[in-house]
């Protein structure tokens, strides 16, 4: 009996893939978004796992079952991307749980990646994370800039005008996968 067990332990360990973290609103997901995944994957040496974070407001104007699909359709895309997870809602956008979050999805966060305007909140949040004083048991784990801004470049803001009335430049901006969403993305739009 306990064979079985420390046997079912090794599997579990042994099927936590180490990732790295990148929370945002990704709405919708845009080229940019998409450069900056492959750059932090290149830097930390492992998968991203994009957290899409849905808040109530105009800029995150799109329903969590459409964005679940399209989730679903940019994992499939790029293979540097080991899952885009949906964030639950209620729960608090910290990184320490959304560590606990990854890890009972049988990830093992070993960072977060992020753009230079959250650089600090994320420093403080990692340094919390290994303390003492965190109830997330953590060794190493750090955070790093990946910035992938091009100027005129995609943004959420731009991608979200172009729903307006523009489905050329919307697929200018977005990958393969999200273009394809234009006129369901269209309807939340005002």
């Amino acid at each position: 009996m306990k064979h079985i067990k420390l046997y079912e332990q090794f599997i579990n360990e042994a099927s936590n893939e180490k990732v790295v973290l990148f929370p945002g609103r990704f709405q919708p997901m845009h080229l940019g978004h998409i450069k900056a995944f492959e750059k932090a994957y290149k830097l930390f040496g492992v998968k991203v796992v994009p957290i899409l974070i849905i808040s109530k407001n105009e800029e995150s104007p799109f329903p969590r079952p459409l964005l679940e699909k399209i989730a679903n359709d940019v994992t499939k895309e790029f293979s540097f991307i080991a899952e885009v997870i949906v964030y639950p809602e209620g729960l608090k956008t910290v990184i320490p749980q959304m560590v606990k979050l990854t890890r009972e999805m049988g990830y093992d966060p070993i960072g977060v990646a992020c753009g230079d305007d959250r650089f600090k909140d994320y420093q403080r949040q990692v340094n919390y994370l290994l303390s003492d004083k965190s109830d997330v048991p953590t060794k190493e784990f750090k955070v790093e800039v990946v910035d992938e801004r091009i100027p005129n470049g995609p943004s959420g803001t731009k991608t979200r005008e172009a729903l307006r009335s523009d489905e050329k430049s919307f697929s200018e901006m977005v990958p393969k996968s999200v273009q394809k969403y234009f006129s369901e993305l269209k309807k939340y739009i005002k």
